[in-house]
């Protein structure tokens, strides 16, 4: 769609890990700024600029990327900002492509700021925007209906090196639960999931997908229990990342987790 100059003005690109993510994007927005782009290999001016930030030197004033300025939120001020540049025409390009890195963490007043952008096609040039994000359900249902919805598919499977250790601690914990049925040992089971990484990070995903990894594992453990609470526990701790982001700590989170599913299992 991108090279027969038909893609929507509007792309979400969601599943996989961050590094898919940019590197898609950047991919599509050399084939919609390339200067040939039925024959250019990347060598153009335009492509040869186009960059995630930080990571050259080199840089095209008709790309521009929105990244998260707060610790939870991308706010108004920042998305307001950025969307003035899709109020000129293209410095250099035959088009503009704007991207929003972190489009899950737009707070409710910048997301309708942007919607609004959305709403007001540009006229006289070709403008694409990017909304990056883990799943598409972490954005409004607005900015959903006005975008085309692109899965990158699954993020890589943690290492296995990191989720054992966890799931040997978690299942022995559960196993002496089991047997004893005391909280404490329900406690020790979430204090072992809480060694999957540092949560210090409120949108880091890699710590949650560390302890659903461990939770699964344990059902291999003789005396784990039944399988249906733990895999309820797995699918919850996938999606625990949004409670983070209310500011409730990884702790609580857990806890209140393992306890819900596994405290009458």
């Amino acid at each position: 769609m991108a090279d027969a100059g038909r893609l929507y003005p509007s792309v979400i690109l969601h599943g996989g890990d961050v590094e898919a993510r940019q590197e898609s994007v950047i991919a599509l927005a050399r084939k919609l700024l390339c200067e040939e782009p039925s024959t250019c290999a990347g060598g153009c001016g335009h492509c040869r600029r186009l960059h995630w930030p930080g990571e050259s030197d080199l840089f095209h004033p008709d790309f521009q990327v929105l990244e998260r300025d707060l610790k939870t939120a991308t706010s108004v001020e920042a998305t307001k900002n950025f969307l003035r540049g899709a109020q000129v025409a293209p410095f250099e390009a035959r088009g503009q492509v704007f991207v929003v890195a972190d489009a899950d963490s737009l707070s409710d007043e910048a997301a309708n700021a942007l919607l609004k952008t959305l709403e007001e096609p540009h006229l006289t040039s070709p403008r694409h925007f990017f909304l990056l994000a883990p799943s598409q359900f972490d954005l409004l249902p607005t900015l959903r209906s006005r975008s085309l919805t692109v899965f990158l598919g699954a993020a890589g499977r943690p290492d296995a090196d990191r989720v054992s250790p966890v799931a040997e601690a978690f299942g022995a914990s559960l196993v002496s639960f089991r047997e004893s049925n005391s909280s404490i040992d329900l406690l020790a089971a979430a204090a072992a999931l809480l060694t999957s990484g540092s949560f210090d990070d409120v949108r880091a995903g890699e710590p949650w997908s560390i302890a659903a990894a461990a939770v699964r594992q344990a059902l291999d453990r003789p005396g784990a229990g039944q399988a249906r609470p733990l895999l309820a526990l797995a699918e919850e701790l996938l999606e625990a990342r949004r409670f983070r982001l209310r500011g409730i700590t990884a702790r609580r989170i857990v806890e209140g987790l393992v306890v819900r599913h596994l405290a009458s299992a």
